[in-house]
């Protein structure tokens, strides 16, 4: 198991505790500037943020958040690093190793409670042994590590001789399996019914391998800070606005997905979207995210010991070099 501080118990700050009739009254004229930096992906990702947003839960929490996008190839991390974001929204992997490099950021919240990443390949794969041979689109820069602990179990190397699998650098979309030059493609399951969709390849005819469903599920969309604002109170308070004030639109995507499928179709990157590829992409990632099942920012710390192991030793080239020390906190889920 992998070491690391104890967090506190925590109870996540209820809903209904920052609404602005709650907030002092100099809330309720000036709203506090947030800046919060969001990874490359699909507005389907972040749609309980923009939920949010078009709702005015961050208005009501006193709060005026600015969301940055980034494009593919760059880390939220790093404006938040550069104190260019307050807040950043980041896989745990690309994250940790930010840190590890020298971000003095911490992990604040988790979003996602369960990994969508996943192989998908072609229905003559239909067991694992069967990538023997085989060329395989994988995704790396930080999400390679569940491919590689899986190939080590299954017993195959990722050589292109014998047994082996030949690994084919792969970007977000799935130009390279339709063309087929690969039998497999990584995508997350709110990604595949938008790349699939859009290049004609019907997702119901393929097998898919979910990391999570495998025991190697390493953790993606958390919430992440700089360590210097988390010994401010009123930083920190702030955050806690945040976070309760985005716990209400992941909650509404959860509660009336139809609702949330019409806003993210009216968003101008939606608009050549294909509406059913949209509800089958919001509807993984409400999953992902599972507010039915636990309050928003939990992190799960058997999911986090995995997550780390793997970082550690599941790639030829480990993501991580040693265990982090004081990468989390519980701050903005105790009650203040």
């Amino acid at each position: 198991m992998i070491l690391r501080p104890l967090l506190l118990p925590v109870v996540l700050v209820v809903f209904g505790t920052l609404a602005a009739s709650a907030l002092p009254a100099a809330a309720q004229t000036t709203r506090i500037p947030l800046k919060v930096a969001l990874p490359e992906g699909p507005d389907t990702r972040a749609a309980g943020f923009l939920i949010a947003q078009q709702r005015g839960y961050f208005a009501d929490a006193g709060l005026d958040v600015t969301f940055q996008k980034l494009g593919y190839g760059r880390s939220p991390i790093d404006p938040l690093n550069d104190a260019k974001a307050d807040l950043a929204v980041e896989i745990m992997p690309i994250a940790l190793a930010k840190r590890e490099r020298g971000a003095d950021v911490v992990h604040v919240a988790q979003i996602f409670q369960r990994a969508t990443l996943a192989l998908y390949c072609r229905a003559t794969i239909d067991q694992p042994a069967k990538l023997a041979g085989h060329n395989v689109g994988v995704w790396l820069d930080g999400w390679e590590s569940p491919f590689y602990a899986w190939l080590g179990r299954l017993g195959l190397s990722y050589f292109a001789t014998g047994s082996g699998v030949t690994i084919v650098r792969q970007g977000t979309d799935a130009e390279i399996f339709v063309e087929n030059e690969v039998d497999c493609l990584t995508t997350t399951t709110y990604r595949a019914p938008l790349a699939l969709g859009a290049d004609a390849v019907t997702e119901k005819h393929l097998i898919p391998y979910r990391y999570q469903d495998l025991d190697l599920g390493v953790l993606e969309d958390g919430l992440y800070a700089r360590a210097a604002d988390l010994k401010d109170p009123v930083r920190i308070e702030t955050f806690r606005r945040f976070l309760a004030a985005a716990a209400r639109g992941w909650q509404s995507l959860h509660d009336d997905p139809s609702e949330a499928e019409r806003l993210i179709m009216a968003l101008p990157d939606s608009a050549r979207l294909d509406a059913k590829a949209v509800a089958e992409s919001l509807a993984a990632v409400s999953e992902a995210v599972g507010v039915d099942n636990i309050d928003l920012g939990t992190l799960d710390d058997a999911a986090y010991d995995r997550t780390v192991l793997l970082l550690l030793t599941g790639a030829p080239d480990p993501t991580l070099a040693a265990a982090p020390s004081g990468a989390v906190s519980a701050v903005l889920r105790q009650v203040p």
